[in-house]
Order: structure tokens, then sequence, then C-alpha cells
């Protein structure tokens, strides 16, 4: 296929369009073509990830969206819209890009999140703040999209790398707050076709449907294991192994009976009416909404193995998706060595290298001076450490998960301890049915 020739010729067409009703069969059928054939070449190569991915996703074209491709979960997958008129601008490799930075939206749970940030940060703050987490990850996107350096130019900011969302979210809000704008166009938002970049309005889609956050993760989850094949990049491989692996500790149950009873402003509820008109079945009541504050702390010393590790990862991830919570990482052996925010799977940092001995103390003395008495501390560690805290803790609600064999050195906890037992596989040799016999016969003797 002469496949630059045939997008410039569709898009000579495009151009000229203007209503959607001279949209052709012909057009449609041919713009298709040339979608599945940017997929066929990712199935190919070392995309062979996103384009099993965009194998299962719908596709429609819709000519009012502000961006080339916009993303719309629907029950049971998800729908891609494409306007061909700003699609068609880009070459090869930016097509392929752009499928690259909706599917990281979708796996990064951007979805999920936005929707609990959207009344805390304005549309455009959030859709920077999300465009350059992903961007990150993506080669050869369009010179328009953002990325971390054009945003820290045009801001005036110095944000890093491998920061979250809500992080970039906050501080390119802060930087919008201090611009003064004297811009009193107007914006004509009923054309019919749209045929310029707008960030702003870019995932606007993303609210168009009414699924529950469950139901989004559901669909994340069996799309992506269906395009998993043994390959994809390994940010997102960690977020798919743990689609598949399950955590000892039951944490939606245990957090239950750990969770404060702090209100964090209110949730609306149909199982109570509304207060001020008792009357209106149509309204709906309000209940208290309430977010627990975790404290992860991880034992990183040297006695701490790697196959240890991977397991608080694996509990981590389970505390992740178990709750709303504001949760945060503290990296500790005879100090704090790296604390940050977990907003999501993809948050949680690969392991610093292994240091020295274990202490306890260096974590609650950061918790008393940062004033964190409300929160659940839940403390991974192999159990060698101190025999007696040198500061007392704050907090009331303390969980210590033991990861090896050994017991907790302290002789005054101040909380639970639970211990993980992941079974080892067992080896099936040559002698495994005389063994078995022989353990059969062991339990009817006794």
């Amino acid at each position: 296929m002469n496949f630059d020739g045939r997008r410039r010729e569709l898009l000579r067409e495009a151009v000229q369009w203007e209503s959607p009703s001279q949209v052709t069969e012909k057009f449609k059928r041919e713009f298709w073509e040339l979608l599945e054939y940017i997929i066929i070449i990712m199935l190919e190569k070392e995309d062979n990830f996103f384009g099993q991915f965009m194998v299962q996703v719908k596709r429609e074209i819709k000519l009012d969206i502000s961006w080339p491709i916009a993303t719309k979960p629907e029950m049971g997958n998800f729908q891609m819209l494409f306007n061909p008129v700003l699609f068609l601008q880009c070459e090869l490799k930016e097509m392929q890009a752009l499928f690259k930075h909706e599917i990281y939206h979708i796996m990064l749970g951007h979805y999920e999140r936005e929707r609990i940030l959207i009344n805390k940060y304005s549309r455009l703050a959030l859709s920077i703040a999300m465009d350059i987490s992903v961007n990150q990850f993506i080669k050869n996107l369009p010179a328009w999209c953002k990325k971390l350096y054009t945003v820290n130019v045009e801001y005036n900011l110095d944000l890093r790398e491998d920061m979250t969302m809500e992080y970039y979210a906050e501080e390119i809000q802060k930087a919008i707050n201090k611009i003064i704008k004297n811009d009193t166009t107007t914006k004509d938002n009923n054309l019919s076709i749209i045929k310029e970049i707008a960030l702003e309005s870019a995932h606007d889609s993303w609210n168009s449907g009414e699924l529950s956050l469950d139901n989004l993760k559901e669909i994340k989850k069996k799309t992506a294991l269906n395009a998993y094949k043994g390959k994809a990049p390994k940010n997102l491989e960690n977020i798919i192994f743990a689609f598949n692996e399950k955590p000892e500790v039951q944490w939606n149950e245990y957090l239950k009976k750990l969770i404060p009873s702090v209100r964090r402003g209110y949730k609306k509820t149909i199982t109570r009416k509304d207060r001020r008109q008792p009357e209106r079945l149509d309204l709906r009541g309000k209940l208290p909404s309430i977010i627990p504050e975790i404290v992860v702390a991880i034992d990183i010393s040297a006695s701490m193995s790697d196959d240890e590790v991977n397991k608080i990862m694996i509990e981590i991830l389970g505390i992740s998706k178990s709750n709303m919570a504001n949760i945060t990482v503290v990296e500790c052996d005879n100090e704090i060595r790296r604390v940050y925010e977990l907003k999501s799977p993809m948050d949680i940092k690969k392991r610093l290298q292994k240091n020295g001995s274990t202490s306890f103390s260096p974590v609650f003395k950061y918790m008393r001076e940062n004033n964190m008495r409300n929160h659940i501390l839940i403390y991974f560690t192999d159990g060698v450490g101190e025999e007696e805290l040198k500061i007392r803790p704050i907090n009331q609600k303390i969980l210590w998960v033991l990861t090896g064999q050994e017991n907790l050195s302290l002789k005054n906890p101040f909380g639970e301890i639970k211990r993980l037992t992941r079974k080892e596989k067992e080896n099936y040799g040559y002698d495994y049915g005389l063994q078995a016999m022989r353990d059969v016969i062991h339990d009817w003797a006794r």
C-alpha cells in the first residue's frame, strides 16, 4: 500500500467537508482500511501489545471532537472516536504514537482518576497533566502534543519525570492561577466539524458514559489480558501481571476495620432521601465520604530478599485497588530513604539497592514530624530489627506484615501482626506418587 499517498488523498477530501453528511461510505471504507494497515504493522513488530489492544477496540468517525482520537468507555469494551480532519494530518509513526497515547491513558487508570479530580482542578490542568504523564513513554508523537519540557517552559515550572498525574495537575493548576487572562474572545462550540486541536476538551468523551469505576476497571482488565501475548512495555507489564495476582491479605475487609471515621465531604446515594426535601423521591440523599489515610512502610534493609520485596509489591497493589485511599509509601532501612504517593499501580517504584540494617523508629519519627496521627500504618518487614522503638507511635492503627519466617523483634509492637505465607510451587519428582501414598497412610494411622 502507498500509505502516504492514500493518507493525503483522504485528507484532501476531508478538509473540504462543510457538514458530517458529506462523509461518504467510500471514504469510511478507505479510512478504516488505512487504520487496519497501521494495526497490522504494529502487530508484526515490537508494538504487538498495542496492536492487539486496538484489534478489540470499536471505532467510529466523529467530526466534532477537538483531538485526532478520543476514547469512550462503553459496557464491555472501549470505543475510539476519530476525527479524520485532524488524524489524517499525522504521518504513520505519529498515528501509531497516538494509538499508544490513548492506550496508556486507559492502562494508567486516567479515566477513574480524572473523575476524582475533576472538581479540584480545571479541565486544562488535568488534560495537560494526564498527557505529560503518558507522553514520557512514547516516541514520535506529533509536535503539538504536550511534553514535559515544553510545559515547563510554557508555565515556568520545573516538573520532573516519573511523577504522578495528580502531582502534575496540582503544580500546573498553580501556574495557571498565576496567569492573568485578558482573553475576551469567545469560542463557537456549535461547529459540526472541528478542524483545530483544542487540548482542554480533548478528553471530554470520557465523561459521556455512565459506567461505574468497577466496570471501567473490568473492561480495562479484560482488554489488556486479551491483548497481552507475552510482550509489552515493562511499565505496562507490571499492571498486566497485577491483574492476575491476588494479595494474601484481604485488604478490602481488613481496612474496613482499620479505617478511621473521619469525614471527607459527602457522596450521593440512592439509599437515603434528601434531608431538605424528603418528599422528592427523585433527589438523592448524602452520606459521609470516608477516605482512609494510609502509610505503607517498606523495610529495604539488606536482610530483605528480592522475592520478599516482590511479595510486598503484590500486597501494595491489593491495597491500592481495594479502596480510594490516600497512600504514602515510605522506604526505610536504618533511615528514611524515599517517600512517594501511591495513586495507581504505575506509581510503584523499583526497589532501591539493598542498604544497611533495619530500624523501625525512623518511620514513627517521620509520622510524628508530619502529624500523621489519624493515619493507618502498614509496615512490611522480615521482622528482624530493633527490640524497642525509640519513638512512641502517635497513631493507633498499626499493622505489621512479616514477609519471612522470623518473628517481629519488637517487644511491644503497638499493633497487630500478620504473616505472608505464600506457598511455594510443589515439585513433582519421580517419587511423587509414592510420597503421596505415604502421606495418606500416615493420616489414616493418626
